[in-house]
């Protein structure tokens, strides 16, 4: 009998890749690392660049984030959805 493939362990802080995508027009990457920030606090050097990548009228933006612990990562990514432009996170 085959084992079930198990979820890894995660320990916290967890550093993380996120990823926002939206429409080029709408959607800027300091209003992304203004609720990364209100959300998770400082986060380490370098962490508050990203990397972008444009398709169309559609940009992504990446940003690595330190989530302290499994409850931040919800109300961060429901906050980012509100933003304008955002249509869809990784």
């Amino acid at each position: 009998m085959e084992e079930a493939c198990r979820r890894p362990e995660i320990t916290y802080p967890c550093r993380v890749p996120m990823k926002i995508i939206g429409r080029q027009e709408e959607l800027r990457p300091d209003m992304v690392m203004e609720l990364i920030l209100a959300h998770l606090g400082p986060q380490p050097e370098g962490d508050e660049r990203h990397s972008a990548n444009c398709k169309g009228a559609f940009i992504s933006y990446t940003f690595w984030v330190t989530l302290p612990d499994d409850k931040a990562e919800t109300p961060l990514r429901e906050a980012i959805q509100r933003l304008p432009g955002v249509v869809m996170q990784l």
